[in-house]
């Protein structure tokens, strides 16, 4: 099965915490694609749940801020 090149598969451990949070979710779907992808890849890149799960907890405050990129304050 070929998948196309844009396709973004967003972590389970985000898709989760998101679901928590409406306004994150939103603010998270009108992003645009290589933002979406930057949060999908941060958070599902790491090997260990963990730090998975670490990872989709500050993507979701991130994302309450309203910031587009992995930026650290």
């Amino acid at each position: 099965m070929e998948t196309s090149k844009n396709e973004i598969i967003v972590p389970v451990e985000l898709t989760k915490i998101l679901a928590t949070e409406p306004e994150a979710a939103e603010f998270f779907n009108n992003l645009s694609t290589s933002y979406n992808r930057g949060y999908c890849d941060w958070v599902g890149g790491a090997k260990n749940e963990a730090t998975r799960q670490t990872r989709a907890e500050k993507a979701l405050l991130m994302l309450k801020n309203k910031q587009k990129t992995l930026k650290t304050v």
